[in-house]
Parts: C-alpha cells; sequence; structure tokens
C-alpha cells in the first residue's frame, strides 16, 4: 500500500518509523483501532440486546400457541400419540433442543428431542430435571438457555404444563461472529485510509525535520563540528537548524579550550586515586588498598596451599605524646615511625596505615618458618622504635604492641585474620607493653567469654545478679575507720565472674554507669546496718569510673538517692582513679566540685600508675590519696618503689592530703608504712572483704587480733 504513496522511497521506512512520524502514525493508528473496536463493542451489545429480546418474544409467541393447541390433546384418550404428533411440529425450529409436557400432577406425559440434540448427546444422557415450583411461568435464562414455561389450560383449571429449552449462547455467538465479519472489512477499509493519509501528512509536513535530523546524526558520527545545515524560511523547522549552527560555532570555539582541561582532568584522576589508595599524612598505603591486596595475596595463598603472615602494629604511648606536645609532633611522630618501619621490612612487603596510631605488615610469598620469620620482623620493629626519637627540640620515647596472625590459622579469610592480630596485639599491651604476641585459639576462647560476659550484663543488672563486699581500713590507732564497698557477680549461669573480667566489658560496652548506680543504690540501703555494726565512726568508699564522670545526670542521680535513703554526705567517700580524672580533666573538676558541696570527700584511687603531672594534683580538690598496691607488694624487694612510696606520703603530706595504702600483706609492710605516716592501711594482712553479713564478726576478729597494734 506504501509503495503506491507519492514521493515513497523503501530507505526511508526505517528512518520515518523511528522519528516523531512514526509516533504519530502509530499514535494515529491506535487511536482508529480503539475506535473501530468501541464502536464495534457498542453495537454487539446493542445487537445482543435486540437478539436477546427477539428470541423471547418469539419463543413466548411459541409456548403460547403451542400450550393452546395442546387444551383439546391433553383431554383426549389417544393424547399421547396425538402429544408425539403436535410436538413434532417443533422440528422447523432450528434452536429448539427439547419440550417437555406435564400433566396438571407435575408428572411428564410426552417428550420432545430435537434430531440435533439427540445427535450430541451421548448414549445414556439424560434430560436436566425441573423442578415445577422453582420455575416460574414466562420465559427465563437458565444455565444459560432459554426455558419457556406455560400452563396448559386456563388458570382456574389447568389440564397440565409446558415447558420449551431453546438455545441461546450459541446462536447469539454466531449472530455476534456474523456482525463482526460483515463489519471488519468496514473497519480495516477505515484504517487503511487513516494510515495512507497520516503517512502522507507526515512525509509533506515533517520531511524538513528529518533530514535535519539525518543531518545531527551525521555530526554524531564524525565529530565534525565544521558542518553547517541549510536553512531557508521562517518555519519552526529553519529556526532549530540557525540554532544548531550557533550551537556548532560555540561547540567549535570550545573544542582546543576542552583538549586543554584533559590532561589536567587526567592529572587530579591519578591525583584522586592516590588519594583514595594512600594515607596523605605518611603516603604509605591506607586500609582500602591493603584490604585489596590482603583479599588477593589470600587468595593466592589459598590456591597455592602456602602461608602468609600479618602484624597489627599500635604506637604505645602515642596519645599521652599527642596530647602533651601537640597534633604536629604527633602528626611527625607518625611519618618518622612509619620510616623506621619501612626499613625492616623485605622487598615486597606491605606497610599500610589503618588510621590513628595503628599500622598493618602484610608479609606474603612465604613458603616455610612462617612463625619465624613474623617474629623476627616484629622483633627487629620493636627494637628500632626502643631508642628515643627526636622531634624538633624534644626527645620522645614511644613502644610498639605487636599482634602476629597467619592465614592457614584465619581460614585464609581477610577479616578474620586481622580481627585475630588485632586480638593478639591488645594480648601485647595486656602483657607489658612494647612486646608482640602471637594469636593463638584462647585468644578466641577469651574474645568469646568477653562476648558472653557483655550479653549476660544487661540482664544480670536487671535481675540484681550483683553483690556487695566491703573491704575494712584500718588506722594507725588500730581501729576499723573504713570500709571499701567491692562489687561482686556470682552469675547463676556462668559462676563468680571476677570485676577484673567484668568491669572492662561493661565499660566497653556502656553498661558501667548501670552498675555504678545499682552499687550506689546497694551501699546506701544498707547504711544503716553498716553504721550499727561498731561504735567506730566508719566512711564507706564506693568507686567510680571515667563513664560516671560524663555522665550529666549522675550527680542528680547521687541527690535522689541521698534524699530516697536518707544518708549523710559526710559518712561516705568516692574513689576516683588517676586514668579517670586525666581522660575528662575539666568535667572531673566539677564533678568533685559538685560532691564536695553535698558533703563527700574524694579519694585518688590509684596513684602514681599512670602519666599525670604534678601540676594536675594541686588543682584537684581531693582529701585522700591512695598508694596502689603495686607499689607495696614490691617495696620490700625493690628500693626504688621505697622511695617512690616514700615520696608519694611526703607529697601528700606536704599537700595536707590523707593516705591511704592498698595491698598491705605482710607485717613489715604495715610497718613501713606505717612509719612513713599513712593513715590508713587496706589489704588481705587485715582481712579479705566479705559479705555485710559477716562484717560484725569480721572486725570483732580483726580487734581481738595483734595485727591492730600498729603504733
Amino acid at each position: 500500500m506504501l509503495a503506491f504513496l507519492p514521493g515513497f522511497r523503501p530507505g526511508l521506512v526505517h528512518s520515518m518509523f523511528s522519528s516523531i512520524s512514526s509516533r504519530i502514525i502509530a499514535a494515529t493508528i491506535v487511536l482508529v483501532v480503539i475506535c473501530s473496536g468501541s464502536f464495534l463493542l457498542l453495537s454487539m451489545k446493542e445487537h445482543e440486546a435486540i437478539y436477546k429480546d427477539t428470541v423471547i418474544g418469539h419463543l413466548e409467541a411459541l409456548s403460547g400457541n403451542l400450550a393452546e393447541d395442546l387444551v383439546p390433546i391433553l383431554g383426549d384418550e389417544d393424547a399421547p400419540l396425538e402429544l408425539a404428533t403436535k410436538l413434532l411440529d417443533l422440528e422447523v425450529y432450528e434452536h429448539v433442543k427439547y419440550a417437555l409436557v406435564f400433566d396438571d400432577k407435575g408428572q411428564l406425559v410426552q417428550r420432545y428431542l430435537a434430531p440435533a440434540f439427540m445427535r450430541e448427546a451421548h448414549p445414556g444422557q439424560k434430560l436436566p430435571s425441573f423442578d415445577l415450583d422453582d420455575v416460574s411461568p414466562g420465559v427465563q435464562i437458565i444455565k444459560g438457555e432459554l426455558v419457556a414455561y406455560r400452563p396448559i389450560g386456563d388458570l382456574a383449571y389447568t389440564l397440565g404444563y409446558l415447558l420449551i429449552v431453546n438455545e441461546y449462547q450459541e446462536p447469539l455467538g454466531q449472530s455476534n461472529m456474523a456482525l463482526v465479519v460483515s463489519s471488519l472489512p468496514i473497519a480495516l477499509s477505515i484504517l487503511v485510509v487513516m494510515i495512507a493519509l497520516t503517512v502522507t501528512l507526515n512525509w509533506h509536513l515533517l520531511s524538513p525535520l528529518t533530514q535535519l535530523a539525518r543531518f545531527t546524526n551525521s555530526i554524531d558520527s564524525s565529530s565534525n563540528y565544521h558542518l553547517r545545515v541549510e536553512c531557508q524560511g521562517d518555519d519552526e523547522v529553519s529556526n532549530l537548524g540557525k540554532n544548531i549552527n550557533a550551537m556548532l560555532s560555540r561547540i567549535e570555539a570550545q573544542s582546543d579550550k576542552n583538549q586543554e582541561y584533559t590532561d589536567a582532568l587526567e592529572q587530579q584522576q591519578r591525583a584522586l586515586k592516590k588519594l583514595a589508595n594512600y594515607d596523605t599524612l605518611t603516603n604509605l598505603p591506607n586500609r582500602k588498598f591493603l584490604m585489596e591486596a590482603l583479599r588477593i595475596d589470600l587468595a593466592r595463598s589459598k590456591r597455592k596451599q602456602t602461608n602468609l603472615m600479618i602484624l597489627f602494629l599500635d604506637l604505645d604511648n602515642f596519645k599521652g605524646i599527642n596530647d602533651s606536645l601537640g597534633h604536629e609532633a604527633g602528626d611527625a611522630l607518625l611519618i618518622r615511625v612509619s620510616k623506621l618501619i619501612t626499613k625492616q621490612l623485605r622487598e615486597g612487603d606491605v606497610l599500610a596505615r589503618l588510621g590513628g596510631d595503628e599500622f598493618l605488615v602484610l608479609l606474603n610469598d612465604i613458603e616455610d618458618q612462617v612463625v619465624s620469620l613474623g617474629i623476627k620482623v616484629a622483633e627487629r620493629i620493636i627494637s628500632v622504635l626502643e631508642d628515643p626519637i627526636m622531634l624538633g627540640e624534644w626527645e620522645v620515647q614511644t613502644g610498639v604492641s605487636i599482634g602476629i596472625a597467619d592465614a592457614i590459622s584465619s581460614d585464609y579469610d581477610p577479616e578474620t585474620i586481622i580481627r585475630n592480630a588485632d586480638m593478639a596485639m591488645y594480648q601485647a599491651k595486656e602483657s607489658g607493653r612494647n612486646t608482640y604476641a602471637l594469636f593463638q585459639q584462647e585468644l578466641q576462647a577469651q574474645t568469646m567469654r568477653k562476648m558472653v560476659i557483655a550479653n549476660s550484663l544487661g540482664k544480670a543488672i536487671q535481675d540484681s545478679e550483683f553483690c556487695v563486699n566491703y573491704h575494712v581500713k584500718v588506722g594507725l590507732n588500730g581501729r576499723v575507720n573504713g570500709l571499701e564497698a567491692l562489687i561482686r557477680w556470682p552469675s547463676s549461669a556462668h559462676g563468680m565472674i571476677s570485676p577484673a573480667e567484668f568491669i572492662p566489658v561493661a565499660e566497653h560496652s556502656g553498661k558501667i554507669t548501670a552498675i555504678s548506680r545499682w552499687v550506689l543504690q546497694r551501699v546506701f540501703s544498707d547504711s544503716a546496718e553498716i553504721f550499727a555494726i561498731t561504735s567506730e565512726p566508719l566512711v564507706v568508699s564506693i568507686n567510680l569510673s571515667a563513664y560516671d564522670i560524663k555522665d550529666p545526670n549522675f550527680i542528680e542521680f547521687i541527690r535522689d538517692q541521698i534524699v530516697m535513703h536518707k544518708v549523710s554526705a559526710s559518712n561516705f567517700e568516692f574513689e576516683i582513679t588517676e586514668s579517670a580524672y586525666l581522660d575528662n580533666f575539666d568535667e572531673a573538676i566539677e564533678f568533685i566540685r559538685q560532691l564536695r558541696e553535698m558533703g563527700f570527700s574524694i579519694a585518688l584511687d590509684d596513684f602514681g600508675t599512670g602519666y599525670s603531672s604534678l601540676s594536675y594534683l594541686t588543682q584537684l580538690a581531693i582529701d585522700t590519696l591512695k598508694v596502689d598496691q603495686k607499689f607495696v607488694r614490691v617495696m620490700e624487694q625493690s628500693p626504688r618503689d621505697r622511695m617512690i612510696i616514700e615520696a608519694i606520703i611526703s607529697l601528700a603530706h606536704r599537700l595536707e592530703l590523707n593516705v591511704c595504702a592498698e595491698g598491705v600483706e605482710t607485717a613489715q609492710q604495715m610497718d613501713f608504712l606505717a612509719e612513713q605516716g599513712v593513715h590508713q592501711l587496706q589489704g588481705y594482712y587485715f582481712s579479705k572483704p566479705c559479705p555485710l553479713d559477716d562484717m560484725a564478726n569480721c572486725i570483732m576478729d580483726l580487734h581481738r587480733s595483734r595485727k591492730l597494734a600498729i603504733h
């Protein structure tokens, strides 16, 4: 059909139907099809209604006439034969399937089966049964068929009943099909005419636009911005062509500038790639680069069934150097350390900075003696960092804790091997720092133990599984003058768990403040019983953590507990560790000030074990210094530790502070400390921590013993 259109060229078919014109043609066809289909559908609906009315009318007339003809027959003796003869008149009606005649009692007396129905019926097939009580007089549709039901005779004297079943759906479908067949040529003719008109109009009206599209395609394929489109006229397409020419002129002018920018962008891309994979401070590979390299090396080692090792490094005392000398000095230290470590590695080994003061060394291509090589590299790194490092005019002393893990024990998994090395590094720190530790399965068990404790802490707090033991403090007068409240956890699921085990887990999991509040409530509730044990004046000490100092609501909680339990603040003392106030110095000063305003006394615990400056000590409003048990335990073997104890006690006397020495386990320790002028002694030499129920007997036994025969 399209071949006969004026100006038609076959080569334009594809371009025409892939452009705006194709959309117009498609929209026109769809519109015509929808309109034609809608018109045909409406015609079929109207046809069905007319057909239904016509068939019902004919069936009503047929059933009525036949019922009248059957009146004299039903009263005759030869009724069956005459009925059968009369019902044969229905053969002329093509769509009548069968007819049934009932007597006045509803009993079937005669039936008629159309020949077509008899041919279609299967052997033994029975006619549908009808309950005349459910059938209404007249014509109705039952199960897709027209059923005419008429009484024979008058309503006052009914001789019987006539029921005629006429096909409905199949004749209706045939009639609809005939309607469609008769209408289809007209619809197709209209569709063809509309398509031809649309194609012709599009060809004449959109030809300039097609040429313009062809021109832009040629520019796109050749990237030749010197080309120009020929534009004539003032219509929209001509104006569009002029605008395209102007745009091409601007593109051509910018082409040279774009080339200049290309080299700069490539250089920036290289810089960004380096920034994404390397640390900006040390120029070492970063975590992202290392993880990619580690995955590749682990996959190769697993395929070849070889091994590799990583060293997880964490600088010791970096935070103290960074805080005291400033971040610039800290950055200079990291740069210097990275260069020193690099010199201790083999060619091909990878040193990466994970962040902060953490580094990771990847030792690959190891055929045998993997543990030996890892230890040798770790020892070389530790040795080179033992010497002081000059940062400008400052000489700083640092060290490194190293965790070592290998690929085989980590199942060649990158996350697992790093986690194992990290656990080993923390083991090295706990072993005294500036050393190394090899990952062992026991570390995994310890980590799992910590996870179990962390998961059980919440329920333990909720169910009050904890208890408080009290440790006596003895004055130089030989009398018990203080108690320290110590928390214990007799877990119902895991047995007795030491505070040294669950307190660090509670601090790491954020539950330490809840535990501190529980202890405070328990001690305050025990206060009446505590002070009734002895007539001697007692001060009960309660330990606080750095997290309690950071809690903005903890002071108000203490005030509420004082009111609730009706206790006097002067009977209690809060012990704060040296590291707790160093981590939050300004907050600690304000926290201690508010406690002292309420009447509490303050003890500085573990003094001398941290990195505090004596200038901090003059700024803290405290009442007591506690000499850490680490010094007390070794003072008999270490003259230096005895000198440190003497210096601490002398400093406390000059600052008019009380001194409490903890960890006293022998009479010699007690005598030495008493001679130095401590005010309180605490340790297993006098008593172990005991429950409140046993405290009275504990103090009584202690007063009777000779252990209190101090000066």
